[in-house]
């Protein structure tokens, strides 16, 4: 059972337990001690970070710890996350940090690892670095000329740049673009990109000061990019993350398009036989898939679940219907430019407005979260029962999710269907038999 690590990375409140500069040490020797060669030298691990506060922290501290192992490290700086699996392979490195806690706010931080390919970690690879970390084992002191070197980066994120510019000819068309990039990684990098391309870009929350990011802003306020596409009457708009892994996007009307609407668009824009979401993903999206005789595959939530299936499977495309779009022609990662210009480039092929491309609509969904001392109250037999219940009522016509959460003490309950009073009855019902555990 993994302890620290949650669906994406270890995640928690900066410089509290487990998240100090003690637990960066501990990583970092596991790190070593899994992904570099302890004989020979030439070991390098490079290390990303958005725009928080502790960030400087954390990568400090990462870097103190691996060189004192005998680790080369290079320091990316503020980067988008998929700057960072697509530079791992890219520089040969042995693996690859981002020091992120993606849409949480600023007093949160995280570290999310990459191995050589630039591929998120596997649950049996986290488990392995925990048992490192538990056994205490010193993987190796270095002395002398052993001890590792910090370099500091001038060439990823013009690689990365270049790597998106040259993947589109999207040149000589009039679009006016609304980006919130959640004062996060993309601030200094994505509207200078659509720029390149001849958009007109409103560009807000771009500017950092340590303390807000993600604050009534990106994917998690996407309202307030609603507001400002309609102020501006623009053709669409595109919000992401602290560290650019996801992106929803607004209509000209100020409607919000998530993954499952940006993962629709991309299913039908060529021959796909499948297509990879989680069990968040809505029903409709599932009817509209069927309507088109592909398949919808469902994984655990987590984007890294979508990814490892897009590995060895047939899927082109995954999506999550927060906003982690993966296109594995580009990347096995979550990249939110890179999925915002693919819809572009669909609006300028098809020569539609932005709402055009919306292709099903949503079945009704109720949620709530609910608070519980520990996540075995799930295995009790009577909730387990309530649970089936309610899930074989909603079969054929919706779904009930009943999930606990990977990085708080809640139960997350979604329920989806056709008629809104039945599923408030039903996320109703089940919040008391779990509240009153």
């Amino acid at each position: 059972m993994r302890r620290l690590f949650g669906t994406d990375g270890i995640r928690g409140v900066a410089n509290e337990p487990p998240l100090t500069v003690d637990l960066c040490w501990k990583l970092a020797n596991a790190v070593a001690a899994k992904f570099c060669q302890p004989e020979g030298g030439g070991n390098l691990i490079i290390v990303g970070k958005d725009t928080r506060l502790s960030g400087d922290m954390f990568e400090h501290a990462l870097a103190a710890a691996l060189c004192s192992l005998g680790v080369n490290v290079k320091l990316l700086g503020v980067v988008p996350t998929p700057a960072v699996s697509m530079l791992t392979p890219e520089l040969r490195a042995d693996a690859g940090i981002m020091v992120s806690a993606s849409h949480n706010p600023f007093y949160d931080n995280g570290i999310k690892l990459f191995n050589r390919h630039g591929l998120k970690l596997m649950d049996e690879e986290e488990s392995e670095l925990e048992k490192i970390m538990a056994d205490g084992t010193l993987w190796r002191k270095a002395t002398k000329a052993d001890i590792g070197r910090v370099f500091y980066d001038s060439f990823g994120l013009d690689f990365y740049r270049t790597k998106i510019k040259n993947s589109f000819e999207l040149q000589g068309a009039e679009i006016k673009i609304v980006l919130d990039s959640a004062n996060g990684s993309f601030s200094h990098i994505a509207p200078d990109v659509l720029r390149e391309f001849g958009f007109e870009v409103i560009s807000i929350n771009d500017f950092s000061n340590g303390i807000n990011i993600n604050e009534n802003c990106g994917v998690t306020s996407p309202h307030v990019l609603a507001e400002a596409v309609a102020r501006h009457k623009a053709d669409i708009g595109i919000a992401f993350d602290g560290d650019g892994d996801r992106v929803l996007l607004a209509d000209e009307n100020g409607e919000i398009l998530d993954g499952d609407h940006i993962l629709a668009i991309l299913a039908k824009s060529e021959e796909n036989s499948e297509v990879v979401s989680t069990i968040m993903s809505n029903f409709g999206l599932e009817k509209y898939l069927t309507s088109l005789e592909i398949k919808l595959i469902k994984t655990n939530v987590g984007d890294r679940y979508i990814s490892e299936y897009m590995r060895s499977g047939n899927a082109k495309f995954g999506a999550e219907p927060s906003g982690h779009v993966i296109i594995k022609s580009h990347l096995l990662t979550g990249d939110g430019l890179f999925a915002a210009l693919k819809v572009i480039e669909h609006m300028i092929k098809s020569q539609k407005k932005c709402s055009q491309l919306r292709l099903f609509r949503p079945f009704p969904t109720v949620s709530e979260n609910v608070r519980i001392p520990n996540k075995s109250v799930l295995s009790r037999l009577d909730i387990k029962g309530a649970i089936q219940k309610f899930s074989q009522q909603l079969e054929g016509h919706g779904k009930l999710i009943v999930r606990p959460s990977g990085t708080e003490s809640v139960v997350r309950i979604l329920a989806e269907g056709e008629n809104p009073s039945e599923l408030q009855n039903i996320v109703g019902e089940l919040s008391k038999i779990i509240g009153n555990m």
